[in-house]
């Protein structure tokens, strides 16, 4: 390593213009990578969507289309106005998008999503139209209401059908239709047309199933209207709209919010701001009564702008409080530039070299500014206060120079090499947002290293004109070292092994999101209201051997009836009813009756042949959900910025899911928690945005444990190579492991939960508290007084570290804010341990000199 610093020195002292044009060169093309960065600031883009479990929840909707809702709150004296004001706008969507009123497609199937004004716009959710077109009679939907009734049948009423096999019991039946549809009574005439042959009075009316079916409509708390929803006290109109993109596209949510509250007119906004969707959802002069907008899309929204604010407001704190500390470890702010600059220079080469290899910074990467803040500038505090130390002392500036790159350099460049293969051992972590933590933040190091090494020096011999903080003078006194400090170092460590028993793991993902989101706010107060989450839920059957899945419903029906849900068993047919509805024998008799009775035997057409199929193949009534409830369509992918992330992964692709039968349900979410175990042994499985959280949770967990263990590697690798000893490597984990029991400390007696982002503080610390002791370890080789020499850089080089994510603590952001706070405990006490207990070892054994 001293081989290449002294060449790097020789090139400093007689090629400096040719280091100049290559710090320009580097400077551009990577200064051109962050204009190609893109922000991906929601919990969406920390998802391994590769992951087989994840993949279902994805393809099912999360995520990609889920609703949004806006929302128009009030009393019983502004309902007309706000139904008004739902009917309009699903007319105006309607009309420019042409989808059906009854939300049909041509082949009488539910239609799929119109978006308007084009693909990145809403649409009126389909199948919501198409319940409020039953209710108004609407030929259509009341032909496929039928037909899907009659195809699930013989696996929800089984042998209770066996009257049809008579024809006088079949007459009889018609007959009762035709009088239904004669009467001036709605109902009974709405009912016979779904129910030509009365099937609704085969099923058990006594059973626990109807039982449960009857109280659940009497307790549901919304009525359908066509496009839209309210409650049945009035207080809320709730118009749902699929989203045409997926709900990590913030720019996409926030341009059709703003269209929306103007009311859908003209074409879709350029751009919108946050505060513009604000403007348009408060009331206006034909709308006296504010909207509010909730659901995924919403929610990522806010979340996004708002953590933007606050890592922007982040870098800010984090730069002034750096400078409050050099200026408190130093007493002058003489040299705050010439570290600086150089560090400013390597955090757009970072940011540039993230443009390039994965194009996008996460939730988790967020952050990466503070740590390159915090951890960057170590390096060149540490080479400024050596070149400074030896021009006080009177040597001119080239052997100053020389002195700090070649005293100084190999301890620096070991601890930030350290530091980077902490993180960058990240990299091969199999969730997303570590993995970019990882990537964004080990090569930002690495390029504030090479930054500082490539700038500083030419600074320095450019700008020292031997005068102000460079003239010579007295060397600064040398600390004295206090008999206390040892013992409050191992009490301040037996702190923190005791409040770390205290720390709570936090599981749920949702719970440390932005505090203060009016979208979450919003869909939290609707939860309670209507008894139900507005998330995506649903119950996959696998359906790899079809013949299986009336005994996997079997198993899960008594389940789901359990939490409230009316879900019939499926019932088998006998062989000759089997026959005997399936002949087509059978359907011309019922074709003749029909007409006898008066009806037309063309609209029985449709029903009787779905019947006779369903009691023909078992599979039927599989096909039947599948066709009216189908999986939400996935977005058509855009042609993406090229990476050298995406460029490594071209050409590979997954295997595909094995099919599943997808029913949505509603379910609270304690009903959810406590049956997911019971489904999942009966052979299903809840897809949905709780459930995918919760299988992110266990993934992050495995994720975090192997990063750990990836960075603890790479640590004690440069330990090996740079060390060379065993006293070395000793010494080196006492402010390694001091960091872990800081970390977990400060959580404890903070009162934070440890959340899968906080764990990221793990990592970290394990990183960040080797930098100081390296420099120390380096030092104490060759200098009996090295403790006493370096104890003021090393307090400024944690000091400014600790600054750097001190901005982080004060977040809104409950994941940022306790990842701020584990890494500040972690380095705080590494830093103890370094300054007050290191000495004290160096003292009894001192390591070999060379």
């Amino acid at each position: 390593m001293k081989a290449l610093l002294r060449g790097l020195l020789r090139l400093h002292l007689s090629r400096s213009p040719g280091l100049w044009l290559l710090t320009a060169g580097l400077s551009l093309v990577l200064g051109w990578g962050t204009l190609r960065v893109e922000r991906a600031l929601d919990l969406m883009s920390l998802l391994p969507a590769e992951h087989p479990a994840v993949r279902a929840n994805l393809e099912a909707g999360v995520g990609q289309q889920e609703l949004l809702w806006l929302v128009a709150e009030g009393s019983e004296a502004d309902l007309e106005a706000r139904r008004a004001w739902a009917e309009g706008l699903v007319d105006r969507l309607l009309t420019k998008g042409g989808l059906p009123l009854n939300g049909l497609a041509a082949e009488g199937r539910l239609s799929d999503p119109v978006p308007v004004p084009g693909p990145g716009g809403l649409s009126p959710w389909p199948a919501l139209l198409a319940v409020g077109a039953i209710t108004e009679g609407d030929a259509a939907v009341s032909r496929l209401t039928t037909e899907t009734l009659y195809a699930l049948a013989p696996a929800w009423l089984g042998d209770r059908l066996a009257p049809l096999k008579e024809p006088a019991e079949v007459q009889r039946r018609l007959q009762a239709t035709a009088r239904a549809l004669a009467s001036p009574e709605p109902l009974p005439a709405a009912l016979a047309r779904l129910d030509p042959l009365g099937l609704r009075d085969l099923a058990p009316q006594t059973g626990e199933g109807m039982a449960r079916a009857q109280a659940l409509g009497r307790a549901f708390t919304l009525r359908m209207r066509t496009g839209y929803l309210e409650t049945k006290d009035g207080r809320f109109v709730l118009l749902p709209l699929v989203a045409g993109f997926p709900a990590t596209e913030v720019k996409a949510t926030t341009r059709a919010l703003a269209w929306l509250g103007r009311g859908a007119e003209g074409p879709l906004p350029e751009a919108a701001t946050l505060k513009a969707v604000e403007a348009a959802l408060a009331p206006q002069a034909e709308r006296a009564f504010p909207l509010q907008a909730t659901g995924a899309h919403a929610i990522t929204a806010w979340e996004s702008h708002r953590l933007t604010l606050e890592v922007l407001l982040s870098l800010a704190l984090s730069f002034v409080l750096i400078g409050l500390v050099y200026w408190l470890g130093f007493r002058t702010l003489a040299g705050y530039g010439f570290v600086m600059g150089p560090l400013l220079i390597g955090m757009v080469w970072a940011l540039g070299l993230t443009g390039w290899i994965l194009g996008r910074v996460n939730l988790m990467a967020a952050g990466f500014g503070a740590v390159l803040l915090g951890v960057g500038d170590d390096v060149g505090i540490l080479l400024f206060s050596r070149y400074r130390e030896e021009r006080r002392a009177g040597r001119v500036k080239a052997r100053a120079l020389r002195a700090a790159l070649l005293g100084t350099g190999p301890g620096v460049v070991a601890g930030a090499l350290a530091t980077a293969l902490a993180f960058l051992a990240l990299a091969f972590a199999p969730f997303p947002g570590i993995r970019d933590l990882g990537l964004t933040t080990g090569l930002g190091l690495l390029a504030c290293l090479a930054a500082t090494f490539l700038v500083m020096p030419p600074l320095l011999l450019w700008l020292d004109r031997g005068k102000g903080t460079f003239a010579p003078g007295p060397p600064p006194p040398l600390p004295r070292r206090r008999a206390w400090a040892p013992w409050a170092a191992l009490g301040l460590l037996v702190l923190a092994l005791l409040g770390a028993p205290r720390t709570r793991w936090e599981e749920d993902l949702r719970r440390f999101r932005a505090q203060g989101n009016p979208a979450l706010t919003l869909q939290t107060r609707l939860t309670k209201t209507l008894g139900a989450s507005l998330q995506p839920l649903a119950l996959q059957i696998p359906l790899e051997d079809p013949d299986r899945l009336p005994a996997r419903w079997n198993k899960l029906s008594p389940i789901l009836r359990e939490a409230g849900l009316p879900v019939p068993d499926w019932q088998s047919l006998d062989p000759e009813l089997r026959h005997a509805l399936g002949s087509e024998t059978w359907r011309r008799q019922v074709l003749e009756a029909a007409a006898r009775a008066g009806l037309d035997p063309a609209g029985l057409e449709g029903p009787l042949a779905a019947l006779a199929s369903a009691a023909a193949d078992p599979g039927e009534p599989v096909r039947a959900l599948q066709a009216l409830l189908p999986r939400a369509a996935q977005p058509p992918e855009e042609a993406r910025r090229w990476t050298l992330w995406d460029r490594l992964h071209r050409g590979r692709t997954l295997a595909p899911l094995p099919t599943a039968l997808t029913v949505p349900i509603r379910l609270d979410e304690a009903s959810l928690l406590r049956l997911t175990p019971e489904v999942e042994a009966a052979g299903g499985r809840f897809v949905g945005t709780q459930p995918l959280f919760r299988v992110v949770k266990g993934i992050a967990r495995e994720a975090v444990q192997q990063a750990v263990l990836l960075a603890l590697t790479g640590i004690f690798a440069v330990i090996a190579l740079f060390g060379r000893s065993l006293r070395f490597a000793l010494f080196a984990l006492v402010p390694l492991l001091a960091s872990q029991a800081g970390a977990l400390g400060a959580l404890g007696w903070g009162g934070e939960p440890l959340t899968f982002l906080s764990l990221m503080a793990i990592p970290i610390a394990l990183g960040v508290s080797v930098d100081t002791a390296f420099n120390l370890l380096h030092r104490a080789r060759g200098e009996a007084d090295a403790p006493q020499r370096v104890a003021r850089v090393n307090a400024v080089c944690a000091g400014t570290t600790l600054a750097g994510f001190g901005g982080m603590v004060f977040s809104g952001y409950r994941g940022l804010r306790g990842l701020g706070l584990a890494c500040l405990g972690g380095v705080a006490l590494a830093l103890l341990l370094t300054q007050w207990l290191l000495p004290v070892l160096l003292e009894k054994w001192p390591l070999e000199k060379k």
